[in-house]
């Protein structure tokens, strides 16, 4: 059910990759936080020299002292207003970003990369993945960098009263960081497992769901229960150990910093009884001195608690980004180029790199009609997708056929939920003349006068069609577009005998003067086809040659 640990590295460099991208809306977040540590640190010295004044001297704090402490928080809070406006607005903009690279990544690949994932996985990607990134740039990418700048700052106002307090400062810090990382690297890891645990569950759970007839007919309902619930526990381990490194990284982090600030009291007690002598520049340290290090030295370890506290934030982008930056970071486009082409030595790789289909010399001239034939799954139609464009990484092409100008059948015709003429159209305008007519051509005149409202009838979610009939529509669909460049996968799959040779010798009718790939089988094979493309799965590689008219009769 759930997959082994795999590396982060990649997904790691790609988050950094997308931070430096990001980072003139982060800036603006940073600099309210740094304006907010100067207010606070000022407020806090004044709090400490008013103190001192009404304890030592035993006078009435000024008015002038009271107001500018007054404006201190006011000021304070209108920061962590405008630095909690401005994280809502970046992830707002960044969840939309992220979306909409995804939903870009979809409309230019989806015939090539979307049956490689489960609807399950699909799901995920939008719900849990993409909205696990924008919190981890503007709160956890942000708060990485103020607290390396704030540390920094209160160092920097401290050293000059006492460089004891300082030393016991700087020497805590990088223990907070150390087992940060240390607890994180195992955090980052299973927040990966717990995200493919997640999908592939909602996977199994959709595929059971389509099948839940057959599993009551074969009466298999309980064992597929007993494996929902098998799965389900160890979900639910693997959630437990999550949550239980972020209550660990988060004890780890309260034990460091309160370690700190207690021997840092501890100096400032002592130095104020004049216990001890050293560690600050002067004699000893005044109780103004003394109170401000005190009120000081939370602030100096709050940031990187925040830090802390926002590390999952870290791990749960990592294990959202494993899988997600390759979806969003593929090649560009290849270049479009018309008829004719050519390629030698085309090589074609499968999804783990490994060779999947080679060819020494592909070419394709306008008027083509090939037919390319092969075993199932030997790579047909990845050929078909590498040269419209869709899969780039997959291939050493370095073009591709204009979409604009292709017409695609897909194994797996879908349907809109809108009305048989959408569904034909695709929103374009159309006469019902000319729709009832293609619908006639492929042998559905009969299933359209049965619709209670024709052509507007809506086909819905679950569409009142056959799966020839499905087919047959798609073909209306094929037909309607009249493209230039024809790709056919295997069209006629579904068929009767019959029908099949009908609908074959009506597509070979209107697409005689087109550009036609056409995958198929020897049931296909006709005088209409001039050059033949087999797959030799023995040798993975793709045979091209002119249709003999022996082979074609």
């Amino acid at each position: 059910m759930l997959a082994p640990e795999t590396s982060t590295a990649d997904a790691v460099v790609w988050l950094k990759a997308q931070a430096r991208q990001q980072r003139p809306a982060l800036m603006r977040i940073i600099a309210h936080s740094i304006g907010r540590f100067a207010v606070t640190a000022f407020g806090l010295w004044l709090i400490a020299r008013l103190i001192a004044n009404a304890v030592i001297e035993r006078s009435s704090p000024e008015p002038a002292w009271l107001a500018s402490l007054a404006g201190c928080f006011v000021l304070q809070w209108m920061l962590t207003g405008l630095i909690d406006r401005a994280k809502q607005r970046c992830n707002d903009q960044l969840l939309e970003y992220y979306q909409q690279q995804l939903t870009r990544a979809l409309e230019s690949r989806s015939l090539a990369i979307v049956r490689d994932r489960s609807i399950g996985e699909w799901q995920s990607f939008f719900t849990q993945r993409i909205p696990a990134l924008p919190p981890y740039f503007a709160d956890y990418v942000t708060q990485q960098q103020v607290a390396g700048m704030v540390p920094l700052l209160v160092l920097m106002l401290v050293a000059p009263v006492s460089w004891l307090a300082a030393l016991l400062l700087a020497v805590a810090a990088p223990l907070i960081p150390l087992f940060m990382w240390l607890v994180g690297k195992g955090a980052a890891a299973a927040q990966q497992r717990n995200f493919i645990g997640l999908e592939r569950l909602a996977g199994l759970f959709l595929d059971r769901l389509n099948a839940r007839q057959l599993l009551h007919v074969h009466n298999a309902i309980s064992h597929e229960q007993t494996t929902f619930n098998r799965a389900g526990k160890q979900l639910k381990t693997r959630t437990m150990e999550v949550l239980r490194l972020a209550f660990l990284s988060s004890a780890v982090l309260d034990f460091f910093a309160t370690l700190g600030m207690a021997l840092v009291a501890v100096f400032v007690g002592f130095s104020l009884l004049g216990e001890i002598t050293f560690g600050s520049w002067g004699s000893g340290l005044t109780l103004a001195e003394g109170l401000f290090l005190l009120l000081l030295a939370p602030v100096f370890f709050s940031e990187l608690k925040e830090l802390g506290r926002n590390y999952h934030l870290r791990a749960q982008a990592i294990g959202a980004a494993a899988e997600l930056h390759e979806l969003l970071d593929f090649r560009g486009s290849l270049a479009t180029q018309a008829l004719p082409v050519q390629q030698h030595n085309l090589q074609i790789y499968g999804a783990q790199g490994e060779n999947l289909l080679c060819a020494s010399d592909l070419c394709l001239a306008p008027g083509d009609r090939v037919l390319l034939e092969g075993p199932s799954g030997s790579g047909k139609t990845t050929l078909l997708e590498c040269m419209l464009g869709l899969r780039p990484q997959q291939t050493n092409l370095d073009w591709a056929l204009p979409l604009s100008q292709v017409a695609w059948f897909s194994q797996q015709p879908t349907t809109l939920r809108g009305s048989v003429r959408v569904n034909i159209t695709l929103g374009t305008r159309g006469e019902d003349e000319h729709l009832t007519a293609l619908l006639a051509r492929v042998e559905l005149a009969d299933w359209l006068a049965q619709l209670p409202h024709g052509l507007d009838t809506l086909l819905g979610d679950y569409p009142p069609l056959s799966g020839g009939q499905l087919q047959r529509l798609a073909l209306a669909r094929l037909l309607f577009f009249d493209r230039p460049i024809v790709v056919l996968d295997e069209p006629t799959a579904h068929l009767g005998e019959h029908q099949a040779t009908r609908l074959s010798l009506l597509l070979q009718r209107c697409f005689k003067h087109k550009t036609v790939l056409w995958v198929g089988h020897h049931t296909e094979m006709s005088p209409f086809f001039n050059r033949h493309w087999r797959v030799d799965v023995d040798a993975n590689r793709l045979i091209c040659r002119e249709c003999e008219e022996a082979l074609c009769a």
